[in-house]
């Protein structure tokens, strides 16, 4: 065998392993700028139009120095809408679930993402789901009642708006799946994230209001989460899908819940009780327990 083929194929897998460990730690790095923010005043749906308009813009010049900017138009309205739901949707409910429940359970309830990935593949793609798959399922909805019943990483009562939000930004992010998996095959993922940002902005920007004044620290944390959180860390996570399996970046991405929840607990003293943890472990073991049988299947 070519001695260069497999020194470039280890290469790529060792660039592609290190872009979804970029990915997952600038993700988590949300539920530390969600909180600063929070206390600065900002509302949700601030942080989320900042997030995504100043990610668009990234990404945008990014499209420019590459010269990929200019597509059908067609296809621009296509990612535009789409990005409204995935991007605009999904950043607005998310910060809204932390916001009610805490920044923890926030992004662990993001991560219920896979989970409604194997549910769709069920009942819309009418695929055969396994036995593993039901039981990763039903490991995942067990802790979820756990970790909504304990009151949430705030450890305050029950939140029904932030675990209708949680769930339903791990509805959002799964959608993501499919349609770049599909669209990454045609265009880069600077483009695709510039039109996807930009529908999110759009979507976003109506019914944003902007009461309170910026302090001179406000400012670098806004452009720090847009920089990090809205355009370095979708980028890394499509250079990732480029170079290794799918099921291998859904395996490490799990990193960004466990970054996320150590963030929150570390620098403000969010905990979960005792059944919130449970809840947590079993949410984490129903998606590595998803990854593993999609990588088994990946080698079949």
């Amino acid at each position: 065998m070519d001695t260069n083929y497999i020194t470039r194929t280890n290469s790529s897998n060792l660039a592609g392993y290190s872009f979804v460990i970029m990915a997952a730690f600038c993700w988590s790095l949300a539920t530390l700028f969600s909180k600063i923010l929070f206390a600065a005043g900002l509302s949700a749906l601030e942080i989320s139009f900042w997030r995504a308009s100043l990610g668009c813009i990234c990404f945008g010049l990014h499209a420019a120095c590459t010269r990929s900017l200019n597509i059908r138009p067609y296809h621009a309205c296509l990612f535009i809408i789409w990005g409204m739901l995935s991007i605009g949707g999904l950043f607005y409910i998310y910060f809204l679930s932390m916001q009610h429940s805490g920044a923890a359970m926030g992004v662990v309830l993001l991560y219920t993402a896979p989970v409604w990935v194997a549910l769709l593949s069920k009942f819309v793609s009418h695929e055969e789901v396994s036995k593993q798959k039901w039981l990763s399922i039903a490991i995942a909805l067990c802790g979820v009642v756990f970790i909504c019943f304990s009151g949430g990483s705030l450890q305050a009562e029950m939140s029904t708006t932030g675990i209708i939000c949680g769930l339903g930004s791990g509805l959002c992010y799964a959608l993501q799946y499919p349609f770049f998996k599909y669209w990454q095959k045609h265009y880069r993922t600077e483009t695709l994230y510039t039109y996807m940002q930009l529908g999110g902005t759009l979507l976003l920007l109506p019914f944003t209001h902007f009461h309170t004044p910026y302090s001179a620290t406000t400012w670098p944390i806004i452009m720090m989460t847009a920089l990090l959180t809205g355009y370095a860390a979708f980028w890394a996570y499509g250079q990732s899908m480029k170079r290794i399996p799918q099921v291998h970046v859904a395996v490490f991405c799990n990193l960004e819940p466990i970054l996320g929840t150590l963030w929150a607990c570390f620098f403000f003293g969010e905990n979960f009780t005792a059944a919130g943890w449970i809840g947590f472990a079993m949410i984490l073991s129903a998606v590595v327990l998803l990854s593993l049988e999609g990588r088994r299947s990946s080698y079949v």
